[in-house]
């Protein structure tokens, strides 16, 4: 992509990034859309090897499921690890569980809970609607803990399910031996699964394997003694892949080592490390189903404690993940798309995704510059003015696209009443058509009244409600809001303090009219929709009452109405039915080729393979400078 249309792009509302998974950060955070605790700042606390240096975070999402259920496996802990924060597959997962990412709207607004901001662009925020799983299917989770109901009975589990101990009796023949699978299999999506063991106590001989099988494999041998089963032995360093086939690998184990064992689900190989040390690749062509964790022992005092994400990993496998992502899109960038479209070029077919989104979506005078800078370009080159794509880049003459640019503007300046007016005049049946439209413009106007008001006593500290209701909302809000009730402010704010030094009269008057136009207006939406019982109708007209029952709105609970966002999303839901309406579709060919590549790579990355290491969203379309990769 060219520098120009790379500048653009960023220039825009295209921005797909989610919140940023930290990684300490466990699924119940990321979902929940908190911060951690004030006591793990944000500053990185790992170590150059990818270490965790400081004492692990207790927030865990609680989930049941798994293998059969027991009082140890009722409620497991489920943390995304660091190598994995920035992939698609913790990006779903998430998604699946509560929408947290991008949360597709549960209100005519879209701004239903707390702490959510609305989506940055439609189309492109939200998972398609493709994407979605059926609500039947089970997300599929990461290991967390070994399995009570899945192990020999010569081994018992302690800490939780992360540790595993010999309790005999002792196993004399050379195959026999007792082991336990994790609770889940690891999910070929994510794209590589890594997890490490440390050796509590190897006994006198160090009969420990470590490694992963499928659930058919039996428990009375060492990994790698049966078919889908592979396995890194401590007494002798070797490595068994299947049927007791065994070969030199690494060094022996013993108490105090940590053995790290990796999945990599791109090219179906695996590998060991010890102590930090990558050891190379152990076994290949491993694809045979599900595949489980699982150690094995055979002697008294033999003792592992394993390390499934929880905590922070001995060996970097932060850097392992780049380098497989990096060999990813090496892999990709092999393939010329030079005849994706022809007669277009690769760089012209871009120019022109580009130049159509911007017309599409109402840019124009971003999109006319945009054909202006491409032109001095291609004339800086000597390039053929005649070459094909070029005349698509100019959106001269779309009047169409100026009056949405109005529309959209007015909106964006929270100037409600002249997109209603602008909109009646220009397209008098999109709103006739979208009742849901309607009201959601309506509400804005309430909001963008109660913004002014807050905005206007912002640098104040008393707020521009004290002492009217103690900081706390009402429950019920129709004792000031009743339709049956006429329009009375003096009683309801006389708890304000226009006496500050900093609050002129004049200004103490202003708000106090302000306010009551807003709850005047107010009273006029409940009225209007008072017979409407629809929750995306009732659910955010309270909401936007109940802004008028903090005396700081802008640093309330419901200060999510107030972010200004909000008036992005709403602007393109009705440039989108104005586009509708004239038969247009209401999506860019950009937003939909994004939408269909990101379903695309999601379907040939549910068994593993390259498309697990590409994140669409974080490698390419992030709001920042630190996007990974460039086109």
């Amino acid at each position: 992509m060219t520098n120009t249309a790379a500048s653009i792009l960023a220039a825009t509302t295209m921005s797909l990034r989610r919140p940023t998974v930290s990684s300490h950060s466990s699924y119940a955070a990321v979902l929940a859309g908190q911060a951690r605790h004030s006591s793990l700042s944000s500053d990185s606390h790992l170590s150059g090897n990818g270490v965790d240096s400081r004492p692990s975070s207790s927030t865990y999402l609680a989930h049941s499921g798994g293998m059969g259920s027991s009082q140890h496996n009722a409620i497991r802990p489920a943390t995304v690890p660091s190598y994995l924060a920035e992939s698609a597959y913790a990006e779903r997962l998430a998604s699946t569980l509560t929408a947290a990412f991008n949360p597709p709207p549960t209100s005519a607004l879209g701004l239903s809970s707390p702490g959510k901001k609305p989506q940055s662009h439609r189309g492109l925020s939200f998972e398609p609607v493709e994407n979605i799983p059926p609500a039947d299917e089970p997300p599929s989770f990461l290991p967390s803990r070994w399995n009570e109901n899945d192990k020999s009975p010569s081994v018992e589990l302690l800490g939780n399910g992360l540790e595993v101990r010999f309790v005999g009796p002792a196993k004399v023949s050379e195959s026999d031996a007792a082991a336990v699978r994790a609770d889940r299999p690891m999910p070929p999506q994510c794209g590589l699964f890594y997890y490490e063991a440390t050796i509590v106590s190897s006994g006198k001989e160090g009969l420990i394997g470590i490694g992963f099988c499928t659930e058919k494999v039996s428990l009375s041998k060492l990994p790698g003694w049966e078919q889908e089963s592979w396995g890194y032995h401590g007494d002798d360093g070797n490595i068994f892949c299947c049927q007791g086939t065994r070969k030199a690998y690494g060094p022996k184990f013993n108490t105090d080592d940590i053995i790290g064992c990796g999945v990599n689900f791109r090219n179906n190989t695996a590998f060991f490390t010890r102590n930090g040390h990558y050891l190379g690749v152990a076994c290949r062509d491993i694809n045979k189903g599900k595949l489980y964790p699982v150690v094995g022992m055979k002697k008294a005092g033999e003792h592992i404690r394993v390390n499934f994400g929880q905590q922070g990993f001995f060996f970097d496998i932060d850097n392992y993940m780049k380098k497989e992502k990096a060999s990813t899109y090496e892999e990709i960038n092999k393939h010329p798309i030079s005849q994706l479209c022809p007669p277009l070029d690769e760089t012209t077919l871009i120019q022109a995704l580009v130049a159509q989104y911007l017309a599409h979506d109402g840019y124009v005078d971003t999109a006319k510059a945009f054909a202006q800078d491409v032109q001095k370009e291609r004339e800086a080159l000597q390039s053929s003015p005649g070459q094909p794509g070029i005349s698509c880049l100019d959106p001269k003459g779309d009047d169409d696209a100026a009056k949405r640019q109005k529309i959209r503007r007015a909106i964006l300046q929270g100037d409600v009443d002249s997109a209603l007016k602008l909109t009646n005049k220009d397209y008098p049946d999109v709103l006739k058509n979208n009742e849901l439209l309607y009201f959601r413009l309506r509400r804005r106007k309430l909001v963008e009244m109660i913004r002014k008001v807050a905005e206007t006593v912002h640098g104040d500290n008393n707020g521009y409600m004290k002492n009217s209701y103690n900081g706390t909302p009402h429950d019920d809000f129709d004792h000031y809001m009743d339709i049956d009730e006429p329009l009375n402010c003096g009683s309801e704010w006389d708890g304000m303090d226009v006496e500050d030094e900093e609050m002129s009269r004049s200004k103490a008057n202003h708000v106090k009219n302000a306010l009551a136009a807003a709850v005047e207006y107010g009273q006029q939406l409940r009225v209007e929709f008072s017979s409407d019982t629809r929750p995306e109708i009732k659910t955010p007209l309270n909401e936007a009452f109940s802004l008028l029952a903090y005396p700081d709105p802008k640093n309330s609970v419901l200060a999510h109405l107030l972010d200004e966002g909000g008036r992005i999303a709403d602007g393109e839901e009705l440039n989108s039915a104005i586009l509708v309406s004239m038969g247009k579709s209401s999506a860019a060919a950009l937003e939909r080729l994004v939408k269909q590549t990101t379903i695309l790579i999601q379907d040939i990355s549910e068994d593993g393979g390259p498309g697990a290491f590409v994140n669409l969203r974080n490698d390419f379309l992030r709001d920042d400078d630190t996007t990974p990769y460039q086109v």
